[in-house]
């Protein structure tokens, strides 16, 4: 058997131990590649070769390391894959689809998330209030230059409405992803310049930006409350509060059986690694860490309310800020 043939053999067998189930894997196969029944069926029983661009849409598609497939055995390497570049809405909107397409694998897999969060999680972002709008906005003014330029200000700010489904959506899979986040005090500080900045840039007006600061504190008020039961729609939820990590927005997110890290190395853009060794290691770090934090839904009335009074303390501070700015404009 030649070695061509030996490696689509491995890759059919990780795919199918990687497939829902609940389908026929050849019809999953045929969706993956965009190809017809018969010829997905030729591939799977070796009657046609898959080419490379078919294995790294497949292993895409099923979540499967390329790195174990191709046995890169070298501890100090591994290979590793990246988010789609995002330079305009119809880019942030494809974002959103392939982040709905692995929260629904995930969630069809019963599996978890462990999130190291410097910055509030994306997914507290993508619903359908006036903060997420927001949010949206800031995204595109960052990474595209065409809509930076045009200097648009928030209240003339029209979202596609593809768009803002695609994002709504989107959240809403998250409520139903077991979840452990791990948080500190600086979670929403980004959020907070974020406001003041195009507030004092004269893009974001008065009113919007109050409304924005009441919208973000409703977002915690919510967090609080599950925090506190410990369950998200009946889904295990679970906020750790940590004093010493200085967080970094990695996720790891676990299968049954394997583990993918992303590591993010700019705004909405991941590195994703799917090294079995590299991800158990961070594993083992995080959870070493969780030693030195406090799960807030067994930590006591007095720690919880201390610990979210002053991230409400912040938000009271940048509505007096945003006041103080209006009455006394810089320029």
């Amino acid at each position: 058997m030649s070695n061509k043939k030996q490696f689509d053999n491995k890759l059919i067998k990780a795919i199918k131990a990687n497939s829902n189930k609940n389908y026929s894997f050849i019809e999953e196969v045929a969706n993956a590649l965009d190809i017809g029944y018969d010829a997905a069926y030729r591939r799977i029983n070796g009657k046609a070769t898959i080419s490379l661009y078919e294995t790294v849409k497949l292993a895409e598609y099923f979540k499967i390391s390329l790195g174990d497939l191709f046995d890169i055995n070298k501890k100090e390497s591994f290979v590793v894959s990246k988010t789609t570049e995002i330079l305009n809405g119809q880019h942030l909107e494809q974002y959103f689809l392939n982040l709905s397409k692995t929260l629904e694998y995930l969630s069809s897999k019963n599996g978890s998330m462990l999130y190291s969060a410097k910055d509030l999680p994306i997914f507290y972002f993508l619903r359908d209030n006036l903060l997420s709008r927001f949010k949206i906005f800031v995204w595109l003014y960052v990474l595209d230059v065409n809509f930076k330029f045009k200097k648009i200000r928030f209240d003339q700010f029209k979202i596609p409405a593809s768009l803002l489904k695609t994002a709504m959506n989107t959240g809403s899979l998250f409520e139903n992803i077991k979840i452990t986040e791990v948080w500190n005090q600086g979670i929403i500080d980004s959020t907070i310049n974020q406001i003041i900045y195009f507030f004092e840039m004269k893009l974001l007006n008065y009113n919007d930006a109050i409304l924005i600061c009441k919208d973000l504190k409703k977002v915690i008020e919510s967090i609080e409350e599950n925090s506190c039961r410990g369950f998200r729609n009946d889904v295990e939820y679970k906020l750790y509060y940590n004093e010493l990590l200085i967080l970094n927005n990695n996720v790891l997110v676990k299968y049954k059986h394997k583990m993918n890290l992303y590591s993010p190395y700019s705004l909405l853009r991941y590195y994703l690694v799917e090294d079995q060794e590299t991800c158990s290691k961070f594993e083992k770090f995080m959870y070493d860490q969780l030693t030195f934090s406090k799960l807030l839904s067994q930590a006591g009335v007095k720690d919880n309310s201390i610990f979210f009074n002053h991230l409400y303390k912040k938000i009271d501070k940048l509505k007096r800020r945003i006041e103080l700015i209006r009455e006394f404009p810089i320029n």
